[in-house]
């Protein structure tokens, strides 16, 4: 492959070799800036004609802008090969994080389905279609959420589409199955899919190929709360009629659809019940908006009123009060005969390592654990649980820690979030002896502090593990210079292949950390001079 494309340098791959058009990371040499590269072969080369419609297209790619869309900045071609490149998200793919999680809690799914809804709605008005749209076209963005990608018209589809595979067809409309063109109907329902996959983790229909095309087009997708118990009423009924079969009995429109998710939020923040949100007929008519373009958006006319027969009150028909009376008998006798310690291990020991990788579960056991120091301070479990929680509390103050650092936003760290971060770095830079003198002094100034006990157990974590990996390699001390001495000679063989971001990550690390070391003053000086260069290119 080759290590260079256009203006940009390329340096790891972001997707499968096995795809027909691979994503790489790269740099743009004059101006330094990442992107997600797209890159696909054409073998055959490209005419004069394709290359100026391609040309074109690249330039109606760069007009879509909006913040659930992620930004295209241009691409090109040589004589084998064509590229485009996407702004790069620092986040993952749908289709990597369902992976990861197995499903998403209805709250998360709802929040990024009005933010894809919204580039839809954007999209649509702008007469584009994406018609491929499946988990791994949905970037989930650390701070931004959720954005969709790959958008393609004529040449450029023309290009890079290939037979459709059966990742493309589980979230493709029954209409698609017979070879219709797709419109923006397509596109509603494979968001419907979408949401469907995040709540429940797996597909409306998850058959093997064979079996595909019968069941999309020969019946019904199953009810999201037959899998997602936690689902309310409301957000499954949005969801099945996203996936009705016919288009006609689809929503209207990406507006239509922003306009349900608009009274569903006013419902949220009124407190109202998913009982009552339901009773009440849910309908986005219901907002507090002329009537007669509400109309116009779902595509319905304007029908004359009937006289309505008189109903019993929803809440208080036969089968609501009966439920009603279970779940309250169901609460009492939870109160007279609560859980056992025994049990609420057993809970909590289901949701944590090794039984399961997922940090969603590990806050989940919070409850189980706190409730047996709670209820058995004593208990056979109680050492257990207070271990468990240090352990839990720990994790979660990791990912803040990362989460702030990467967005450059250090205001709310104390002193030993500062002093932890650094012996970090050494560690992943390699110099595992000042790391673990750095741990050492964490522990000795903060034990005593409560509020910094997350950060004292990730120290004492990170100096069991580097004890291990010293003892294995054998005494380091007295080997720093030689050390940075080769990360020098890396950082230098990184910039020879024209991989520009990792060179300049050792130069800025030599920098940052021994820049006060007297010791390493020529290795610095080396590393500064050499971002210089880079600066000046």
């Amino acid at each position: 492959m080759k290590s260079r494309l256009g203006p940009f340098a390329l340096e790891a791959p972001l997707s499968s070799s096995r795809s027909k058009a691979q994503v790489f990371r790269g740099v743009h040499l004059k101006q330094s800036k990442l992107a997600a590269i797209r890159v696909f072969n054409i073998p055959m080369g490209m005419t004069p004609e394709s290359r100026r419609d391609f040309a074109t297209q690249l330039e109606q790619l760069k007009e879509l802008r909006h913040p659930g869309i992620v930004r295209c900045f241009g691409g090109g071609y040589d004589a084998s090969t064509a590229f485009l490149a996407y702004e790069l998200v620092d986040g993952e793919s749908l289709e990597v994080m369902l992976e990861r999680r197995g499903r998403l809690p209805w709250e998360t799914v709802f929040e990024y389905s009005q933010q894809l809804a919204g580039a839809l709605k954007y999209a649509h008005e702008r007469d584009w279609i994406h018609g491929r749209i499946k988990p791994d076209k949905i970037i989930i963005g650390q701070e931004i959420g959720a954005q969709l990608t790959d958008f393609r018209r004529d040449q450029v589809a023309a290009l890079l589409d290939a037979k459709p595979t059966y990742a493309m067809m589980l979230h493709a409309a029954p209409e698609r199955f017979v070879g219709q063109e797709p419109t923006a109907k397509s596109d509603l329902y494979s968001l419907g899919t979408l949401l469907y996959f995040m709540l429940t983790g797996e597909p409306p229909f998850n058959v093997p190929p064979e079996q595909l095309k019968e069941r999309v087009t020969g019946s019904d997708a199953p009810d999201v709360t037959a899998l997602a118990f936690d689902c309310p009423v409301w957000f499954s009924s949005i969801v099945n009629q996203l996936l009705a079969r016919d288009p006609a009995n689809r929503t209207f429109s990406a507006t239509a659809l922003l306009l349900a998710f608009k009274e569903a939020k006013k419902r949220q923040s009124e407190g109202v019940g998913v009982l009552q949100h339901a009773a009440s007929g849910f309908s986005p008519l219901r907002m507090q908006t002329n009537r007669d373009e509400a109309e116009k958006v779902l595509g319905i006319k304007p029908k004359k009123k009937k006289k309505k027969r008189k109903e019993v009150d929803f809440l208080e028909q036969t089968w609501v009060l009966a439920f009603g009376l279970v779940l309250a008998i169901a609460a009492i006798v939870r109160l007279l005969f609560p859980d056992s310690e025994a049990t609420l291990y057993a809970r909590a020991s289901a949701k944590l390592p090794p039984k399961t990788e997922r940090p969603t579960q590990w806050s989940d056991a919070r409850s189980e654990l706190t409730e047996i120091l709670d209820r058995f301070p004593n208990g056979e479990h109680a050492e257990w649980a207070t271990e468990q929680l240090a352990w839990i509390r720990a994790r979660e103050k990791r990912r803040e820690l990362e989460r702030q650092n990467r967005f450059n936003d250090r205001t709310k760290w104390t002193d030993a979030d500062l002093q932890y971060w650094n012996a970090w770095e050494f560690e992943q830079f390699g110099d595992l002896p000042s790391a673990q003198k750095r741990y050492t002094a964490v522990i000795s100034l903060y034990k005593d502090d409560e509020e910094a006990a997350a950060i004292c157990f990730l120290s004492q974590e990170a100096l069991d593990r580097l004890a291990e990996t010293i003892a294995a390699e054998g005494e380091l001390e007295n080997k720093l210079q030689s050390y940075i001495d080769q990360k020098l000679e890396e950082a230098n063989q990184a910039y020879d292949d024209a991989r520009i971001v990792a060179a300049r990550e050792i130069w800025e690390s030599i920098l940052e950390l021994y820049q006060d070391d007297e010791e390493l003053a020529s290795q610095v000086q080396q590393a500064t001079g050499r971002l210089e260069e880079l600066k000046s290119r």
